[in-house]
């Protein structure tokens, strides 16, 4: 473990520093974008497997410390084993960061850097932070967690929990150092006004 997190240590900070280069620095507070599909919505990715994709963090409104992982994650495209090696991977046919749909990531729970370890410790009103290729911030606020065997692909369809409006999903193996099931998180695409007042 000790020596897979050491290369994803280094893998997230060589790709941090692509994305600095390529995109500009990582604004955290940069406005949050208007909910407006683009016309590539529903679209399959145009970024190669193990690429950059997007920046995401996890912020507690009113709290001094961030749930799950202190730092920005850099989220590559693919959720192959070797992307994921890398870090939390973005499931190819899903919706990117703000568009109609499921944005749906896959992370590591123990191993390469375990950037979902402590992803059960999120709770409902905790905020996930996505930073796009095009610079945008989209706010999702967590409205639910729920364990789910291995085969329910549907956690990853465009609209799982049947709420009508842009989701993302996180999912992880349950419980630690098992694959017997899978966490999922989901959560929903803010309204600017609400992001901005949070």
């Amino acid at each position: 473990m000790f020596f897979t997190n050491l290369l994803n240590e280094r893998s997230q900070g060589a790709l941090l520093e692509q994305w600095e280069l390529e995109y500009g620095p990582i604004d955290e507070a940069a406005p949050v974008m208007p909910e407006a599909p683009s016309e590539t919505a529903g679209e399959p990715s145009s970024v190669e497997v193990g690429d950059a994709y997007a920046v995401m963090w996890f912020e507690r409104p009113a709290a001094d410390e961030r749930p799950v992982y202190a730092e920005p994650l850099s989220v590559v495209e693919g959720i192959d084993p070797e992307s994921l090696k890398l870090g939390p991977g973005h499931y190819p046919d899903t919706a990117a960061p703000g568009q109609p749909g499921n944005f749906a990531i896959a992370g590591h729970r123990t191993t390469y850097g375990a950037p979902f370890y402590d992803l059960d410790q999120i709770r409902s009103g905790d905020e996930i932070h996505v930073i796009d290729r095009d610079r945008q911030r989209w706010v999702y606020e967590v409205i639910e967690s729920r364990v789910v065997l291995p085969h329910e692909t549907w956690v990853i369809e465009s609209d799982p929990l049947g709420r009508g409006r842009p989701i993302l999903s996180l999912t992880t193996c349950e419980p630690r150092f098992s694959a017997e099931k899978r966490l999922m998180v989901f959560a929903e695409l803010r309204e600017p006004t609400q992001a901005a007042a949070a």
